[in-house]
């Protein structure tokens, strides 16, 4: 008898006895012969069974075509800002606007004490007064002198006609002439002085434009629409020619900066000229490039706009990278200035494309590979290249052919070379970054699925 089947009889023995006392005969008679069965089969089967091959799950890889993209990182920046700053020196006297008001172009925002600018303006053109009165006393004279040297003229001339006859003496002819030179000299000389007083008078002018200049500047107006920023100086205080008072940020359109490097500029030029979008010198072309943008918070490219600019010093020798920028609308404010962002440009489509999912592909010491299950279900490892990934999923650029049936899950029991049972899923295509419009969420929506 096995030892285990004895311990069994020897703890029904002692249940025996305690029942026996309780219900003798028909008790203690079904007690034995449970007894004697269990003593009287053989000794148990202790031989090795294997366990059932375990459970993988696989699919066919994701056959379609891709849109391929360059990815970097990018810093966007207003299209518009514009710091408001006071043009003269003065104590501030008003302010018209809160901190984040929309102001429009030409809107009053600040004003400046404009007593001292009204007395400079005042003193100005009664300056100018004055001058513009000058001019008209130098121009009498240049009349009177004229009329001077009309008659020393003649006078000249008729001393000159007696001389000549012998009815005049040297004497007069000589101071006929001396009065004739001194009227021609009379009259330069009120000339320059209408010129003296001309210029006078346009000094005159010109401090009268400052003088309304400085006292139109003591109202300090918006330089471009926009948002404000919180003011820098509070009333009473005294500002000076320059200082900065506050900030107007135009958001409705946002640059978003980035820069990539020699090779992915080339593939972008290759790709302009796969497209027939080759520029000739003097055209911008690459604004027809898209451009797709993704906050921290997205889970897609919900933002689509286009390149704005190529740096046109080419390649940084010191970095080795192109500056560029590209350019949203954003008039729902989504987007904010300063936010490091996810940037996509397409490059070209490549048909046929095989994905698989990026749980799927492994790396050890002896490269990249993916587990596959043939047709005798064994695994089997195959030696991959990857390329780019879209939203979870690789692209296979060697390695994998559509009628492989890659492990997805259960890899840690899926060992090359060992039997398993698949369970087979289907794998969903992949979606691109320049699906249409009416198939991508709308940035609103996006929003509110993050919340």
């Amino acid at each position: 008898m096995h030892i285990t089947q004895i311990r069994d009889a020897l703890r029904l023995g002692v249940l025996l006895r305690r029942l026996h006392s309780r219900q003798p005969n028909v008790l203690t008679t079904c007690c034995l012969c449970v007894l004697l069965s269990g003593c009287g089969g053989g000794p148990p089967d202790n031989s090795f069974k294997a366990p059932p091959p375990p459970e993988v799950t696989i699919a066919k890889p994701v056959v379609q075509t891709v849109t391929l993209y360059i990815e970097e990182t990018g810093v966007t920046e207003a299209v518009e800002r514009a710091d408001v700053r006071a043009r003269v020196e003065g104590f501030l006297e008003e302010i018209n606007f809160q901190p984040g008001d929309l102001v429009k172009k030409d809107d009053l925002l600040y004003v400046i004490d404009q007593r001292e600018y009204v007395a400079a303006r005042n003193s100005a053109k009664a300056s100018v007064t004055s001058s513009s009165a000058l001019v008209d006393v130098a121009n009498s004279q240049v009349g009177v002198s004229e009329v001077e040297v009309t008659r020393a003229s003649l006078d000249f001339k008729r001393y000159k006609e007696l001389f000549d006859k012998g009815a005049s003496t040297q004497q007069e002819l000589d101071e006929s002439k001396a009065a004739h030179d001194a009227a021609i000299a009379t009259k330069e000389a009120a000339d320059a002085a209408v010129d003296s007083a001309k210029a006078d008078l346009a000094k005159a002018e010109a401090n009268l434009a400052q003088a309304d200049l400085d006292l139109e500047f003591t109202k300090v107006v918006a330089p471009i629409s926009g948002v404000t920023t919180k003011t820098a100086i509070k009333i009473g205080n005294l500002v000076q020619n320059g200082s900065e008072l506050a900030t107007i940020v135009d958001k409705s359109r946002i640059y978003a900066n980035f820069n990539i490097s020699d090779r992915e500029a080339l593939r972008l030029q290759q790709a302009r000229r796969d497209n027939g979008e080759e520029s000739k010198p003097g055209e911008v072309k690459y604004r027809s490039v898209p451009v797709y943008l993704k906050r921290e918070i997205d889970t897609d490219y919900i933002f689509e706009g286009h390149l704005d600019y190529v740096d046109q010093e080419g390649v940084d020798r010191s970095t080795g990278t192109l500056a560029i920028r590209g350019i949203f609308d954003n008039a729902e404010d989504r987007i904010l200035p300063g936010l490091f962002v996810n940037v996509r440009v397409p490059v070209g489509q490549l048909e046929n494309s095989i994905l698989i999912p990026e749980s799927a592909v492994f790396r050890d010491q002896r490269g990249t590979y993916s587990l596959v299950v043939n047709d005798e279900k064994k695994v089997e490892r195959k030696p991959i290249v990857t390329g780019q990934s879209f939203d979870g999923m690789t692209l296979i650029e060697k390695g994998i052919s559509a009628e492989d049936n890659v492990v997805l899950e259960g890899s840690q029991r899926a060992r090359p070379g060992t039997v398993v049972t698949p369970k087979e899923t289907k794998l969903a295509p992949v979606k691109m970054v320049n699906k249409s419009s009416a198939e991508q969420d709308s940035p609103q929506e996006a929003d509110a699925n993050n919340e």
